[in-house]
């Protein structure tokens, strides 16, 4: 539930570079840290209706698990509102991304504002890496739950994303997202820059709003940390 925020929020073979995309994205991938591995993503991002949100997640892999925890911690500025969100998840990863093979995992995330929980999500990334190109494409099947009260509401989650590795340490990412059959069709384009760790990588993404007759924009900026 990297962006249920808002109803419009938005290697292998060859010698270049294709990362899970992670950070900002709301397309999930089934990658997971290395065991014992703590890490940082952090986004700003900047909506045209002049609302923003910043977001830090602490992520952490205990051990030799299959498993990655996180505690998002993020603030919307809504329409002159503030929102303080937390976000802890979860991620158990059934099979790793490798060339050739098919990764997959479940992600568990809950969403709570002024300490009532408000949604949960319930995804399941599927992740495919080429063999012979510096191509992954991802998959997202999600339950998302909305708590209102006695208007509860259930929602679909699906996307597609692809990342392509256009030039040594530099990623091209693309993605198409859908939260409900009710909201409309949202996708994100960006360039991921990737460093050596701890400095991992920069995000530069535009975002849109792609059916509707309000095709707002977003611009983002981000970084991932690792130790």
């Amino acid at each position: 539930m990297r962006n249920t925020i808002l109803s419009i929020i938005l290697a292998g073979a060859l010698p270049l570079s294709v990362h899970a995309a992670g950070g900002h994205y709301p397309v999930d991938d089934a990658d997971i840290g290395d065991p014992g591995d703590f890490g940082i993503e952090s986004w700003f991002t900047h909506f045209d209706s002049d609302n923003n949100e910043l977001a830090v997640l602490p992520t952490w892999r205990p051990g030799d698990l299959p498993l990655e925890l996180v505690g998002g911690l993020i603030r919307v500025e809504e329409d002159g509102d503030s929102i303080n969100r937390f976000e802890p998840a979860a991620k158990w990863q059934f099979a790793p991304i490798e060339p050739g093979q098919a990764g997959a995992a479940v992600n568990v995330e809950v969403g709570i504002e002024d300490s009532d929980w408000t949604d949960l999500l319930v995804n399941f990334p599927l992740s495919y890496e080429f063999r012979d190109a510096p191509v992954v494409v991802h998959g997202n099947l999600g339950w998302i739950h909305d708590r209102g009260g006695d208007d509860n509401i259930d929602r679909l989650f699906t996307g597609v994303a692809l990342e392509w590795g256009m030039a040594d340490a530099v990623d091209l990412i693309g993605q198409v997202y859908r939260e409900g059959a009710d909201e409309e069709v949202e996708g994100q384009l960006g360039l991921r820059f990737l460093f050596d760790s701890p400095f991992e990588y920069l995000d530069v993404a535009g975002g849109r709003v792609l059916t509707g007759d309000d095709k707002d924009w977003s611009f983002t900026v981000g970084f991932g940390l690792a130790f």
